[in-house]
């Protein structure tokens, strides 16, 4: 009797023991096979081009006049942006991250070829910087876009963040001093608005402030962010808020916001109403369709502050930054961007109670612009 129950349990054990194996056979297969490459073809056209299995290869479009970006390329299509940087987007997108002020916050400023020379612009630019009160450490958020291959060699001997910029029209040499207001000098100057679009997209706030601007002190202290954008003014006329103010875009902020870089487009695609022009000009023109049709607020900044040769502040205890503004010609602006940097030395040098009695000012004797 006992043998019959142990002879009738063995199939049971058999059966038992043959449904375990196949189980983990089973599940062996599943385990291998997901460790082979889901898509073999992909990493085999990967090793072809000499990239990493895995890498990125996407390139990003050129930003589109609407203010949306183009589609990204699917990996593998390295078909490049009709403006491409000189590291790509991706490394653009890195460079903003390294300069960026803990707010978010980028300045920018363009530079060519006969403006980044030794003894040009640029240094004099930079130079303000160091002599500046408490503006020194700002220069690490500057990011210097360079016109062409000659610049941004240079720029990358002197300054930390550089960058590239490919001009929009084929042919276009962005290396040397344009007349003003020729067809290539526009074509300069608007090359630029498409990337400061560009950084407001990627969620970067953004202060544009052109090279001939001497900064002595911090000129965040009179940006708010209640409004869309802040500008200098050529003219200002009392009211911070006056759409009469007359304004200069070589100095301006915009805050990041998808109003902002609708508005960028807006500016950019107005070109085409005022095609003899520069930016500024037709900034002036639309404002108040800005205003009023997309709802931008637009806040002026007091020229006795964030100052130009058009309307200059007198009083050294309240500038922060001086433009060479209503002046035309490179050598009359570094003529006097040089004197407007050693007049600030005299004025540092001397004892904090003779700075405040307010007597210390501007050499305008001899100089070719500033009045």
């Amino acid at each position: 009797m006992a043998s019959s129950k142990v002879g009738s349990s063995l199939p049971l054990v058999v059966v038992f023991l043959l449904g375990a194996a196949s189980a983990t056979a089973l599940l062996i297969f599943f385990v291998t096979s997901a460790a082979r490459p889901a898509w073999p073809a992909l990493e085999a056209g990967a090793h072809r081009r000499g990239e990493v299995p895995g890498s990125a290869s996407v390139r990003c479009g050129t930003p589109r006049a609407n203010g949306t970006a183009g589609a990204e390329e699917h990996a593998g299509v390295t078909a490049p942006p009709a403006n491409e940087t000189g590291d790509g987007e991706a490394e653009f997108a890195r460079m903003l991250r390294r300069a960026a002020m803990e707010d978010r916050t980028v300045i920018m400023t363009s530079v060519n070829e006969a403006w980044a020379a030794p003894g040009s612009l640029l240094d004099s630019f930079l130079e303000s910087f160091r002599v500046g009160e408490n503006v020194s450490h700002l220069v690490k958020h500057i990011v210097v876009v360079a016109m062409d291959e000659g610049t941004f060699r240079r720029c990358r001997a002197v300054h930390l963040h550089c960058h590239l910029l490919r001009p929009e029209k084929e042919g276009l040499d962005l290396s040397v001093a344009k007349s003003y207001m020729t067809k290539d000098y526009l074509d300069l100057v608007w090359s630029k608005l498409k990337l400061q679009q560009r950084i407001l997209e990627l969620g970067y706030n953004l202060l544009f402030t052109d090279v001939d601007v001497a900064w002595f002190r911090n000129p965040l202290v009179h940006i708010t962010m209640a409004v869309d954008i802040t500008t200098s003014s050529d003219f200002y006329f009392g009211n911070l808020d006056d759409l009469g103010n007359f304004p200069n875009t070589g100095f301006i902020y915009f805050k990041s916001t998808p109003r902002n870089a609708r508005a960028m487009a807006y500016w950019h695609a107005a070109r085409r109403r005022f095609p003899e022009n520069h930016d500024q000009f037709v900034f002036n023109e639309i404002k108040r369709e800005l205003a009023g049709e997309l709802g931008v607020r637009i806040r002026f900044i007091d020229s006795a502050t964030v100052s130009g040769f058009c309307q200059l502040g007198r009083d050294l205890n309240r500038i922060a930054t001086v433009h060479m503004t209503c002046c035309i010609g490179l050598e009359n602006k570094l003529f006097d961007l040089k004197r407007v940097v050693a007049d600030w030395k005299r004025y540092m040098v001397r004892p904090l109670w003779e700075r405040q009695m307010g007597k210390i000012g501007w050499t305008f004797e001899g100089g070719r612009c500033i009045h």
